[in-house]
């Protein structure tokens, strides 16, 4: 899979998937449980919030489910989002 982004494309990428990551593991820290909503080998897709990472995220994921044979699990932000985060974002 070729990906032909720009250094700012690349920058908007990063930022918004690792902020998603990082939101996602305090909610699983706060509630591990979570975790088995998660099927065994599925690719976890967070949202992130920004339109534009999030469908380059689903791009990404939908060429990676086909390549290793494995299903997509889609994580809602709004799911995944506690109260410790009144924040909306950017």
């Amino acid at each position: 899979m070729k990906m032909n982004y720009t250094t700012e494309q690349r920058r908007q990428l990063a930022e918004a998937n690792i902020k998603a990551a990082f939101d996602h593991l305090e909610e699983l820290m706060d509630h591990p449980e979570k975790v088995s909503d998660i099927p065994d080998g599925a690719i976890a897709l967070p949202s992130t919030g920004d339109k534009w990472v999030d469908q380059e995220n689903e791009k990404i994921a939908q060429h990676w489910s086909e390549k290793e044979n494995r299903p997509v699990h889609r994580l809602s932000r709004q799911n995944f989002l506690s109260s410790t985060y009144p924040f909306s974002p950017s």
